[in-house]
């Protein structure tokens, strides 16, 4: 592998601020109707993945504190967009699984998130369009 130039590493940084920059800006219009912040969507959409997984489960997943997690969750409990479920034969754990409304409120992160994706993909011409997705993909694929 060549090592990149610092030029190069600007550019790249300035190019994911601006795409980041997109993202979050679809997110958050995604999220304003459940008034969700980073965390609690990522959680949300953890757990409708996920369907009976427990708190310990999503906090390794996002890498974050059990206490922190379990705010995360109280609240979306709170907002009926994550339901709570005692294991029958381990009474101190509970599985978490979204709730129809948390279902619906995925769905419109997942299509912010999409809506994100299109308007980039829409200002490069097909061969581009390939180009862009193959290297997106190698890069998160890497482990570096």
């Amino acid at each position: 592998m060549t090592e990149p130039t610092p030029e190069q590493v600007e550019q790249l940084t300035r190019a994911f601020a601006r795409f980041t920059r997109r993202f979050k800006v679809a997110e958050a219009s995604a999220a304003a109707d459940n008034a969700l912040n980073a965390l609690d969507a990522e959680t949300l959409v953890f757990v409708g993945n996920n369907p009976g997984c427990g708190t310990g489960d999503v906090a390794r997943y996002l890498n974050v504190a059990m206490t922190t997690m379990s705010s995360a969750i109280d609240r979306l409990v709170r907002k009926d967009l994550i339901a709570r479920r005692r294991l029958e034969d381990d009474r101190r754990s509970v599985a978490l699984t979204a709730t129809g409304k948390g279902r619906r409120a995925i769905d419109d992160h997942i299509a912010g998130y999409r809506e994100a994706c299109r308007a980039m993909l829409r200002s490069l011409d097909p061969r581009e369009q390939r180009e862009l997705i193959r290297l997106s993909e190698k890069i998160a694929g890497s482990e570096s």
